[in-house]
């Protein structure tokens, strides 16, 4: 036991350096709860450092990025349209590149030279910046060799305000007007640049901040320019980084990034444990050493700045192609109204369609597979799907305790959901994530025409296959909190597309049919772009799976008569038969199914059964 242990600690070692973390835990499960067993101290330390060299994956938007390749004295050799218009002919960037290792991006403040006001550029060498949203030529210099170094900036393009006015339901006036906010920094040159009176202008804005649930104009110039962004997670580390770049003390910093975020000063001051005269003082300070003039500009500096270390530390980076014209996944981001924050949600229509809900597992998120929609689709249903708290886009719900119970919140982001598109009678889908879809139907009894759960995950104490890579590591979440969050920093920040697939292949081994469908390219694609959801927001997969650990079981209904389940019988992760009473109590009078030759996915490989379920609803 101790030599396995020391054999995997070294090689967990090795394959951080080689970024290869996750593919150790799916080779040798074994020799990590060896480890975990005989060193658990030197297992959390080697976790710890792992997950503190990298961040959560990035699917940016392409068209929220310009670009430019230059020479080691940072003169600019070959630059897109935007990049050009920006920087005119003035060359800033010597100072940037000076500061690149040749493993490691930098991300500097420099001034715009038409106006003055600061912006935020990343650079990096070619081995870094390969998958980053390059223009062709830029990349095409910088693979002959013309160039030492890549230089983006974050300069959202016309079709990026428009997913991002898209997802948060705003007009073509009122998208244009954030646009202008974000780039001048003020209402009234907003208002001038889109040709409305300023009155026009105030009433437009307040009617953006309720939609966009922002309590101040520096709130929604945040928000509308993370959304424009695309998938891209703030950095933990950013809040140095930004103290770093503008020479600001962390207590400075704080209060920037608390007034971004829409806080009055009175507030700000009061998070940081300043009074409001010295708050004052110190903001006086950060608007001169960041270069702006107002609470809104500096906005938008942090949220450049945001962005581009998101993109910098990802682990992996997946860019949609540029200027892409249809919108697979139509994205809206909805104002939660109980508490502060975002719930991400995917309504694929048609508008005249069953509103169907639909629950991700707990190693996903809102991205469900292509031919599961277009089949519900083409029998009238109108699949909805959205991240749970935690997940994906959707943001933790603020200020709560570490006991609250998170398929409780899901269960009210979902009624609203429902409140927010005005869906009067919906039924529900819940693959795997049995609790929180329950949860939703006792959130709003009265809305709910029935569900259907599909390979239901049963109750910790019913769960007892413990073996595999995927069994040990429901050991790990349910028993260790101190390790499991560690483990959960892993699978967020340290992952590849390459390597989820061959995990995800992994936790299905044994089972052929679900081997076979990992095979197809456009289903291994789905599986993976739903990983890569997950991916970017473990807090909600670490609360669901430690709320299972402490007990949590799904909430029971009085009449199960509208509700099927269905579970395969070859399904590698979980035996459905002891588990099936269970499912009768909870659920009485549900039509209960038994998929002979199913495995695991059957939202893959048996989407007719599926909709032939729903069909008896």
């Amino acid at each position: 036991m101790k030599a396995r242990a020391a054999a995997f600690l070294d090689r967990f070692r090795r394959a951080d350096r080689d970024d290869a973390l996750l593919d150790i835990l799916v080779d040798d499960h074994d020799g990590l709860f060896a480890a975990i067993a005989e060193a658990p101290d030197d297992v959390l330390a080697a976790a710890t450092a792992a997950v503190a060299r990298a961040g959560p994956p990035a699917d940016p938007h392409a068209d929220s990025f310009a670009s430019a390749a230059c020479d080691g004295d940072g003169r600019v050799i070959v630059a897109d349209r935007r990049f050009r218009e920006w920087l005119g002919g003035v060359d800033p960037l010597a100072a940037v590149v000076r500061a690149i290792a040749a493993d490691r991006p930098s991300v500097s403040a420099i001034a715009d030279d038409a106006s003055g006001r600061p912006v935020a550029v990343a650079a990096a060498t070619l081995a870094v910046a390969r998958r980053w949203p390059l223009a062709a030529d830029v990349r095409a210099a910088l693979d002959g060799g013309r160039c030492s170094f890549a230089v983006i900036a974050f300069r959202p393009d016309g079709s990026a305000w428009d997913q991002a006015a898209r997802a948060y339901g705003l007009s073509r006036q009122e998208s244009r007007l954030a646009a202008e906010l974000a780039r001048r920094g003020e209402l009234k040159a907003a208002a001038l640049a889109t040709g409305v009176a300023y009155e026009t202008a105030r009433k437009l804005v307040a009617s953006a901040m309720r939609k966009t649930g922002s309590a101040r104009q520096t709130d929604l110039v945040r928000r509308i320019l993370a959304a424009a962004a695309g998938d891209v997670r703030t950095p933990e580390g950013s809040m140095r980084l930004f103290a770093d770049l503008f020479g600001l003390s962390l207590r400075q910093a704080s209060l920037a990034q608390a007034v971004a975020h829409g806080a009055t000063r009175d507030v700000a001051a009061h998070s940081v444990g300043a009074s409001s005269e010295s708050a004052k003082a110190e903001l006086k300070i950060v608007f001169q050493a960041c270069g702006v003039a107002n609470a809104v500009d500096l906005a938008r500096i942090a949220a450049e700045v945001d962005a581009l270390a998101g993109l910098a530390t990802a682990c992996s980076v997946e860019i949609a192609p540029r200027g892409e014209a249809t919108d697979p996944e139509p994205l809206r981001l909805i104002a939660r109204q109980r508490a502060p924050g975002r719930i991400a949600v995917t309504d694929h229509g048609p508008p005249r369609g069953r509103p169907l809900l639909m629950f991700h597992a707990a190693v996903g998120g809102r991205h469900q597979p292509r031919r599961l929609v277009a089949a519900l689709q083409f029998a009238g249903w109108r699949p909805i799907a959205f991240d749970r708290p935690g997940f994906g886009l959707t943001d933790m719900i603020a200020g709560a305790r570490p006991d609250r119970c998170p398929f409780t919140e899901a269960g009210r982001d979902a009624a609203e959901i429902a409140e927010a598109l005005g869906l009067d009678r919906l039924t529900l889908f819940g693959r795997t994530a049995s609790a929180a879809t329950l949860a939703a139907a006792a959130a709003m009894p009265d809305r709910i025409a029935g569900g259907i759960l599909v390979a239901p995950d049963p109750p910790a104490h019913l769960d007892q296959r413990h073996a595999g890579m995927m069994g040990r590591g429901k050991a790990l979440f349910f028993g260790s909190p101190t390790l499991a969050t560690a483990f959960a920093g892993i699978l967020s920040r340290r992952t590849s597309s390459a390597q989820i697939a061959r995990m995800q292949r992994h936790s299905v081994a044994g089972s052929a049919i679900d081997e076979a469908a990992i095979d197809d390219p456009e289903t291994c694609a789905d599986i993976v772009r739903a990983s890569r959801q997950a991916a970017l927001g473990m807090q909600g997969f670490l609360a669901e799976l430690q709320a299972h650990g402490r007990g949590a079981r799904p909430t029971p209904l009085a009449d199960g008569r509208q509700w099927r389940v269905l579970a395969g019988a070859r399904d590698p992760l979980y035996d459905f038969g002891p588990c099936a009473g269970f499912w009768r109590e909870t659920l009485p009078g549900a039509g209960i199914e038994m998929v002979a030759d199913g495995g695991r996915w059957l939202h893959l490989t048996h989407v007719d059964r599926i909709v032939a379920a729903l069909a008896t609803l």
